[in-house]
């Protein structure tokens, strides 16, 4: 079988900070991993897929054949980065296994 899990459902990052969203695969063969992005009001978009290995609007993801990983992160988050993350895995191109999704909310740094 295969699938993919994102064990964070709701992730909280401060203005500035390094986010990861993580994401772990099951599949016997060779997986075609992506990240796809939902911003508010819009459509789903894809961000990134692990064969291109690019990095856009700052953020990258590597595939980890030993933890069966596809973490998506970047170093220093922005307001602008509050969306939907999902990973989705699939054995081709046509279509996806499962997906699941992470929100990451990017908040301003408060200080007490």
């Amino acid at each position: 079988t295969q699938s993919v899990t994102q064990p964070e459902k709701l992730l909280s990052v401060f203005k500035g900070a390094p986010v990861e969203l993580k994401c772990y695969y099951s599949y016997s063969g060779s997986p075609d991993l992506f990240w796809y992005v939902q911003y508010p009001k819009q459509r789903l978009q894809l961000l990134l897929r692990h064969i291109s290995r690019e990095s856009i609007k700052g953020f990258t993801a590597d595939l980890n054949k030993s933890d069966t990983s596809f973490h998506l992160k970047k170093l220093f988050a922005q307001e602008e980065d509050s969306a939907m993350y999902y990973c989705a895995l699939s054995g081709t191109v046509a279509g996806f296994a499962r997906k699941q999704n992470t929100n990451p909310l990017v908040t301003g740094n408060i200080s007490l």
